[in-house]
């Protein structure tokens, strides 16, 4: 009887400790503050922002581990998909909740509180755009990196989009005066910031264009097999000081100093 015991102890003890894998796949090219480095290579010091707050997580849900794969952002869509990753950072659109499961109110509605970020974005070009802006001489060419989601935002009337490969082959476009903008980070959270590149020379144009809130998504697959695990890591995002590491890639990139959590 107490060899039974034993072996049931041993049982339970083994699944209440295993481990959870969670893949996680986000963009390979370099988005400050969010995701630092370029290719399929996670850089083991610096990967960015949202990536210090994934690996913190770890710490605060210990049977979880997040596995990074980097790629072309439409990949990574394509594959949650299809159910061959686990979870992407996104922000809410109604068309994602076909593929992806975020977190939400006993009403259904989307939880704000549970948000991995909450980032203003504003229009950002060189000193012209200010009184471009404010004489409304629209419509405004802007250059814009492919499947950014605050494009849909966006009034058609006023802005020519042109779409390009990265968030820095958008700012060369302004440097040179071939587009009249970009959009970059200007608000975390309540703070106003300059988290763009190239803030020495550009301005961002307040108030932002668009607030919006990134979530840590996850694949209908993952959510239908670990509920309890998903929502074990929601509400942690939501205790976490997760301004803290935002504003502190944007204030130190150079020698940046992780929240104490």
């Amino acid at each position: 009887m107490r060899l039974i015991a034993t072996f049931c102890f041993v049982v339970f003890s083994s699944f209440a400790s295993a481990t959870t894998f969670v893949t996680v796949c986000y963009e390979d090219k370099n988005a400050p503050p969010f995701f630092l480095g370029s290719g399929f290579d996670v850089p083991e010091q610096r990967p960015g922002a949202t990536i210090e707050i994934l690996k913190s997580l770890e710490k605060q849900v210990s049977t979880v581990r997040f596995v990074f794969v980097r790629k072309p952002w439409q990949r990574c869509l394509k594959n949650i998909k299809n159910n061959k990753v686990d979870a992407v950072i996104a922000s809410y659109r109604s068309e994602r909740s076909e593929f992806l499961r975020f977190p939400r109110n006993l009403d259904g509605s989307i939880n704000l509180s549970l948000a991995i970020s909450m980032l203003g974005t504003c229009l950002v070009g060189q000193q012209g755009l200010a009184t471009d802006v404010a004489n409304r001489n629209f419509p405004l060419s802007l250059a814009v990196p492919r499947g950014y989601a605050v494009l849909s935002t966006l009034q058609q009337d006023l802005y020519k989009v042109i779409l390009t490969d990265s968030q820095e082959d958008a700012y060369q476009l302004v440097l040179k005066s071939l587009v009249d903008g970009s959009l970059g980070l200007c608000k975390v959270y309540d703070e106003q910031v300059a988290g763009f590149p190239h803030s020495d020379k550009l301005q961002a144009i307040f108030p932002p264009i668009d607030i919006s809130y990134g979530y840590l998504a996850l694949s209908k697959d993952f959510m239908a097999q670990n509920p309890l695990v998903a929502q074990a890591l929601w509400d942690k995002l939501g205790s976490m000081p997760l301004h803290q590491y935002y504003l502190d890639y944007v204030n130190n990139p150079i020698n940046h100093k992780l929240p104490r959590y």
